[in-house]
C-alpha cells in the first residue's frame, strides 16, 4: 500500500468517526479528528493530490464540525480549502461550477460571525437567516478557546444521560455550570427566545 493510499484510508476513517460523533451530539470530539484530518492533508506533496481532491476530502470532513462554536478555526480550514481550490484546474471544476462561489460565501459568512465589532447579531441573523438568538459569548476568541474542554467537561457530567426529547434542558444547564467555574456567563436559546419551543 502506497502512502497516499494510506492518508486515504486513514482519512476516510476519521470522517467517518467524525460522523458518528456527530450522530451522538458529541461533534466537540471532532476538533482533534479535524486537526489530525487537515494534518495528514496538508503533508500530501503530491501535486496530483492536491486542488480538488483536497477540496472534497475537506468536503466531506467540516460539516461534521460545530461551525459556530468554533469558527475561526472552520475559517481557517475554508480558507486552506479555497487555496486548494486554486490550484485545481478548469476541468476539474467543470462538475461544480459554483463550489467556488458557495466557499466564498461561506467565507464571508463566517468573517462576519466573529466580527462582532461590526456585525452585531440581529445584523448577522438577518443577514444569513438565522432566526434565533445566541449569547453574544459564543461568538468571542474565549469562548472558542474553552469550548473543547467546556464540552468534555459537560458530558462528562452528563454522563449517561439519554440524550433524547427534553436533553437540551439538561445540557444547557450543565453547560451553564461549567461555564461560570471558569468566569464566563451565558445564557441558554431558550433563555433568549423564550417564544420558542425546543424539545
Amino acid at each position: 500500500m502506497s502512502d497516499i493510499e494510506k492518508i486515504t484510508e486513514r482519512l476516510v476513517a476519521i470522517v467517518n468517526e467524525m460522523r458518528e460523533n456527530a450522530e451522538d451530539m458529541r461533534e466537540w470530539r471532532n476538533l482533534p479528528l479535524a486537526d489530525e484530518f487537515m494534518q495528514l492533508l496538508r503533508g500530501i506533496d503530491d501535486a496530483e493530490e492536491q486542488g480538488i481532491g483536497q477540496v472534497r476530502a475537506i468536503e466531506a470532513m467540516v460539516d461534521y464540525l460545530p461551525e459556530y462554536d468554533v469558527p475561526r478555526r472552520v475559517l481557517a480550514i475554508r480558507r486552506y480549502e479555497q487555496e486548494q481550490l486554486a490550484l485545481s484546474s478548469e476541468d476539474d471544476l467543470k462538475n461544480d461550477p459554483y463550489l467556488a462561489e458557495e466557499l466564498s460565501e461561506h467565507i464571508r459568512k463566517l468573517e462576519d460571525y466573529i466580527d462582532t465589532e461590526h456585525v452585531s447579531d440581529s445584523e448577522f441573523r438577518e443577514k444569513y437567516g438565522r432566526h434565533l438568538k445566541s449569547d453574544p459569548v459564543e461568538r468571542t476568541f474565549e469562548w472558542e478557546e474553552n469550548f473543547y474542554d467546556v464540552e468534555q467537561e459537560t458530558d462528562r457530567r452528563l454522563g449517561d444521560t439519554p440524550r433524547g426529547m427534553g436533553f437540551c434542558f439538561a445540557y444547557w444547564a450543565e453547560l451553564r455550570n461549567v461555564l461560570a467555574e471558569r468566569g464566563i456567563e451565558w445564557q441558554s436559546p431558550h433563555e433568549l427566545n423564550p417564544r420558542v419551543m425546543f424539545d
